[in-house]
């Protein structure tokens, strides 16, 4: 069943690849460039929070533009779009027009992502979805990794990178246009109001917002703060790609066991153990260990960046079946809001008081994490294990269609008879 799904939409897994791996590319690109073009650290952070600012934009306008010409063409205008903002980057050098060209790229991507998740949910059937978004966040994650080492196929300093990333969003284009399958329809998300899931769920709030911060703050200025101590472009795309690779090879398994276990006691653990392996890569340059340093970015990947997943189902684990489309809508707004404060919170503490603030900044978050969840913990009874959902997978870059659609399959075998949680929903 699922091979008889997948083959028919190899060439839209093929196009979601490439376009993840040109995202990964770009976002190290434009820290390294802007270290080369002696942009500050604060103009660096404003250029990255660029990008969560146009995502949050393009989520909320997207779903109306594909309501009303349809997804085929919604896809082309903002990929085309998308490949014009990287190579205006590499003609016009100046933050303000970065910033400008960044959120340009949020809002682009952010369709990119509805259109193609939203093509997989119509492909999908309830037999196949989880183990079909399985093997799509598993691409992403392998698709970001790889995104970083393509850094070292030209300078930085130069056009071809800029034009490289132009060349492979275009180049995604060509396989989703040619998948002959009907069009998908889209249902424009109600708002939520967001006072009220933090009423419901606390803990959820908070992962889900710190993961964004966090995600923000690292993959936004990691590869300035390789570049600021001397890393090489080489050593640069290891140090950034060992934190794809620890939160890759980590969701899985703490995933699992947060299905096995109150959930709220794997994110405590979870972030405390995240706040700790931050220090290592300051710790490695300190004793110029550059081993140490990629064991410490690994580390700091594989317990920070699961915490969307966490976070997200253990929000699911409150609320009723209804109420979780809506719901997730709040949740990438949350997130989206906490990766555009990321750079600037991170890059602020870079420039008054030292680079190495970044990983300082990344443990006091995850602390803060752990802290809410052991009051959390004492407050509030646990729920039964057998009334959890199963643990979504989450990638980086999946959008508010995909992260609903995985939720609500999810959460259609839970038994939700006995919450009484009410979620306030406004247009």
């Amino acid at each position: 069943m699922l091979k008889q799904t997948l083959f028919p939409i190899w060439s839209l897994l093929f196009g979601i690849a490439i376009l993840t791996m040109a995202s990964a590319l770009q976002s190290s690109l434009i820290g390294i460039r802007a270290s080369i073009e002696s942009f500050n650290t604060t103009a660096t952070g404003l250029i990255m929070s660029a990008y969560y600012l146009g995502f949050i934009i393009g989520s909320l306008l997207v779903p109306n533009w594909v309501k009303n010409v349809g997804h085929i063409r919604v896809f082309a205008a903002v990929a085309s779009l998308a490949s014009i903002t990287i190579l205006m980057q590499s003609v016009v050098v100046n933050p303000w027009f970065w910033m400008l060209m960044r959120m340009g790229t949020g809002l682009c991507y952010a369709g990119l992502f509805i259109v193609t998740e939203s093509w997989l949910n119509d492909i999908a059937t309830n037999k196949t979805r989880g183990r079909l978004f399985s093997i799509y966040i598993i691409e992403i994650w392998a698709s970001q990794t790889l995104g970083q080492f393509l850094l070292n196929l030209s300078p930085p300093s130069g056009y071809g990178l800029f034009i490289l990333t132009s060349v492979l969003i275009s180049l995604a284009l060509v396989p989703l246009l040619l998948v002959r399958t009907p069009s998908p329809t889209i249902n424009v998300p109600e708002k939520l109001n967001i006072l009220g899931l933090m009423k419901t769920a606390p803990l959820g709030v908070t992962g889900v917002t710190i993961a964004g911060v966090t995600s923000g703050a690292l993959l936004g200025l990691g590869a300035l703060y390789a570049k600021s101590i001397g890393m090489n472009i080489a050593e640069i795309s290891l140090f950034i790609g060992a934190s794809y690779v620890g939160g890759m090879m980590l969701q899985w398994p703490i995933g699992k066991l947060s299905d096995r276990q109150d959930r709220r006691v794997t994110i405590l653990w979870v972030s405390i153990v995240g706040a700790i392996s931050a220090f290592i890569v300051p710790l490695g340059g300190s004793l110029n260990s550059q081993v140490l340093m990629m064991i410490g970015m690994f580390a700091v990947g594989a317990f920070t960046f699961p915490m969307y997943s966490l976070a997200s189902s253990h929000m699911n684990d409150q609320l009723r079946p209804e109420q979780i489309l809506s719901a997730s809508s709040g949740m990438i707004l949350l997130n989206g809001v906490g990766g555009m404060i990321g750079p600037l919170a991170a890059a602020a503490l870079m420039d008054t008081i030292r680079f190495d603030a970044l990983f300082w900044f990344v443990a006091a978050l995850n602390a803060s994490v752990a802290m809410v969840a052991l009051y959390r913990i004492n407050y509030q009874p646990a729920m039964v294990i057998e009334d959890q959902g199963d643990q979504i997978p989450v990638a980086l870059t999946v959008s508010s269609v995909a992260t609903a659609e995985m939720l609500t399959e999810a959460d259609s075998s839970t038994p939700h008879d006995e919450k009484s949680h009410e979620v306030e929903i406004k247009l």
